[in-house]
Order: structure tokens, then sequence, then C-alpha cells
């Protein structure tokens, strides 16, 4: 499938799967994240539930295959290399963010579609790197309190081993980015433990100290030639993928699927898109409205066409103009491909700050969330006029979702605080396959393990498993004119 690009194609499923991001391309057959977004074939005999499973239990291999072969060479040489310390502390650091993907994909959450009371609370399997062969067949399902213990003993190893680890690319996690994902574990865990709260914010706070970051500016915000492809053009990126040209190809890449400018890819056939009431409901004087072509046109948008303003043109109404193909090289895929793909970016430790101080005192996390919204909002102008947490906290998520818009962020935060979706609504902009309603989470938030691994491991038979959500939220179906 040309949607098996790994992690960037994982967080454009992840993306897929919420209200928001839909496309407008008169063929959705180029859209081949299509099935997540209509919620098709999610059951355990198909590939895209598979997908995750396959790749983070691969993925996690690779740590623990690393973990294991250095702790080998401690015992055997009496201790270790600054070097080898701070590639320990790598691999810990990327094993906690696949745990923290997993529990966040396998929890049970409870929803209006479907229900398997016995799997609440469960999540994925744990395999750490002393686990056999015969361990891999007969271990169940992990709780969450369980995982999250998991990452958080990770990350307290990565961070004692990465303390003085001055990286030299941005694809290796420093100690930035171990407190970065502190903080993202800590918000989810607060649901469990609040006192985690408090935590979250302690770790987003020390994740931007640490690193010194500061908000992407419009300027870099819609930059031509380098939005959302390079790091080195910012100060605000804590994480990214980097490719090489040598093994790129023209299809099987983020930016082929998102970035309507490389015209070598899909995206400028599916044309992906905002959906139209979240895009009106974004405020017009906020710069990361320009994400979108506004059907009033009276914006000046920029583009690396030679020929801006007459290749803007001929964009679709609400279609994305967010993320650039590297280098600004809309032609040649092997420079387009290979720009960088953002993991984490420190406007998500403002926007975790934020949320977990507003538990404790509502009027706090207001104030950060405009100290937020006035590098967005440049005059100053916003309001969060909530009342009481919830209404904050929906607030809070939809600002959130602004920001991260085809990043991949946000689908753990909507699953957690129990947001719907609504794409079916007259005057819809969404492909009426596309139109689904929900009330509360969607349960296609809750992946299903694949057939594969419960015919393979003894301790989770299909009763263990996450129910399958295909058919479950009918199809809205615009009326009779």
């Amino acid at each position: 499938m040309h949607c098996d690009f790994g992690y960037p194609a994982i967080r454009m499923i992840t993306d897929a799967m919420l209200e928001e991001k839909i496309v407008v391309g008169d063929n959705t057959g180029y859209d081949w994240f299509v099935a997540w977004a209509q919620g098709r074939s999610q059951g355990n005999s198909y590939a895209y539930a598979q997908y995750f499973w396959y790749f983070y239990y691969k993925w996690i291999k690779n740590t623990n295959d690393m973990i294991r072969m250095i702790n080998d060479m401690e015992v055997a040489n009496g201790g270790l290399t600054d070097e080898q310390k701070a590639y320990l502390g790598i691999a810990y650091t990327y094993r906690s963010l696949y745990y923290l993907d997993l529990v966040r994909f396998y929890e049970f959450k409870p929803n209006n579609y479907t229900s398997r009371p016995e799997v609440e609370g469960l999540s994925c399997v744990l395999a750490l790197e002393t686990e056999s062969m015969e361990d891999a067949r007969n271990n169940g399902r992990a709780k969450a309190e369980d995982v999250y213990a998991q990452i958080f003993a990770d990350l307290a190893k990565a961070e004692e081993l990465l303390a003085g680890y001055k990286r030299t690319s941005i694809a290796m996690p420093d100690l930035s980015v171990v407190y970065g994902l502190y903080a993202k574990a800590y918000l989810e865990y607060g649901e469990k433990d609040n006192s985690a709260f408090a935590k979250a914010a302690e770790y987003a706070r020390k994740a931007v100290a640490t690193g010194g970051y500061t908000p992407l500016t419009q300027k870099q915000w819609e930059d031509p030639v380098n939005g959302f492809n390079n790091h080195a053009s910012n100060n605000s990126w804590m994480w990214a993928l980097t490719t090489s040209s040598e093994n790129i190809g023209n299809l099987h890449n983020y930016f082929a699927h998102s970035s309507q400018e490389a015209e070598y890819g899909y995206a400028p056939l599916s044309m992906p898109a905002v959906l139209s009431s979240f895009f009106d409901r974004v405020a017009d004087n906020d710069f990361r409205k320009h994400s979108w072509i506004d059907p009033k046109r009276e914006y000046a948008y920029q583009s690396c066409y030679p020929n801006a303003e007459e290749y803007v043109a001929s964009l679709r109404d609400y279609s994305a103009l967010k993320i650039r193909p590297g280098g600004g090289d809309y032609s040649d895929y092997a420079v387009g491909n290979c720009g960088e793909v953002n993991m984490m970016r420190m406007e998500e430790m403002l926007f975790i700050e934020a949320e977990a101080e507003g538990r404790a005192n509502l009027e706090n996390g207001k104030a950060l969330l405009k100290a937020i919204m006035d590098k967005r909002i440049l005059d100053g102008s916003y309001v969060c006029a909530a009342t009481d947490f919830k209404t904050f906290q929906e607030e809070l998520i939809f600002q959130k979702r602004v920001e991260f818009w085809g990043e991949g962020v946000c689908m753990f935060d909507c699953k957690r605080a129990n947001i719907g979706m609504t794409r079916g609504y007259e005057g819809t902009n969404a492909p009426a396959t596309y139109c689904l309603n929900t009330e509360g989470r969607s349960p296609f938030w809750n992946i299903v393990i694949t057939r594969q691994e419960t015919n393979n491991n003894l301790k989770i038979p299909e009763t263990q498993n996450n129910p399958d959500p295909t058919g479950t939220v009918p199809l809205w179906i615009a009326p009779a004119e």
C-alpha cells in the first residue's frame, strides 16, 4: 500500500480519523488514508488494523535489541562509554514513545457504539528486552497502568543516561525530548491519577526551558520554502524524522501525501483540506487560518511555485497550504520528499501546561491559553470565555487541533477528552462517504488487535480483543432537496 511509509504514515492515520481532516479532490481513491477516514474495514482481519501492531512491535524489537546489546557490553566491559550511554538513553526514549502511542491506541475507552466491559482498562502487550519467544506466545494485554509504569521507568533511565548529551541530529532525542514525553504521558495518566496533572505541567515547562525553544512566528508558519519541513528554520521543533535522498521515492512519503504543492505526489490529486465548519470557527485574525484556502480569497497566500498568485487561484476552497515540500521544491521528489517530519514541537508543551494547570485552577489555565493564542492572534484580542473546566478543555483542544492540523497529534486528545466528530451537516464540504457523526469519542479510536496476534498469542483470545467498530457509526445522509 502507498500509505505504509512508517511513523509519518501513522501520524497521518490519526489525523484521518479526526473530524477536521478531509479531502476535496474529485476522486477520493487518491486518499490512501480513506479507510481510516471512513471507518471502513477496521476489524482484526484487515491490513488497516495490522498496520499499527506490525510496525510498532517491529520498532520495539529494534529498541529491545539495542538495549540488550548495550547492557551486555556493560557487563562484559565493566562499564559504558559516554557514547554507549547516549545510545542506550536514545533507545529507552524511543521505546517510551512507542509504548505511549500503543497504550493510547489500544486502551479501550467507553463509547456509544461498541462495548466490551471485560477489556476496559486493558491496552497493548508489554514486550521487553528480556522476553523470549515462548514468553511472546503467552503475553496477554497489560493493564494501562502497567504500561504507563514502564513508560515512566524508561524515561527515568533515559533522563539519567542523556544528562549532558549534546545531539548532532534532530532525529536523536535529547533531555528536552525526554521531558516532553514525560509531559505527554503524565497528561494522559492524569485521568487515572489526578496528581499526575501537576507533573505534566512541570515537565512541559522543563522541556521548553531545557531546549530554550520559542514558538513559531507567522513568517515561519507561512514560509513557502521551509514551512513545516525544516527544523533549522525555526526554534520551535524539538524532535523530527529526517530522510535521505538515497532511499526516497515519489509516492511512499509524508510530503507526497500532505503537500499540495508537491506535483509529483498524491496530494495534488486527493487535495487535503479542512472541514468547513472547523475552518469557520477559527478567528479571521488568527494567522493559522492561512493554512487553508479561504473561500473569500482575500489573503495573499505565498507559494513555492514561481507563479504563486496563479497557482493559489487554482486551488480549491478549504484545501491545505500548510505543509510545504522540502526546500520548497515542488517538482523534484528527490528534494521535495526529503523534508523533515516534525515529531514534537514546543507549542505542544504550552498546551499541555495550560490544560494541566487548568485542572487545578481554571483562571490560571485560561491565562496560559491566552498567552499561547496571543502568539497566533497578534492583536491580543483572544478571550477564553469558559466558566467551567469541560468547556475550557474543549476550547483548548480545539485550538490545539488548529495548531497541529496535519501533524498527527490530536486524535489522542479527542479520545482522552471524549470529544466527538461532526462531518455531516447542511453545507458540509466533506465527501459524502466521509460524513460520520459521533456523540462523544469515536469507536474507531479503540484500535483492534490484528488476527495474526490473536492466532499466535495464547493469552489474547478474540474475546480479549477490542470490538470491531466497522459499520457501527451510520453515514449522515443529506436531506433530499
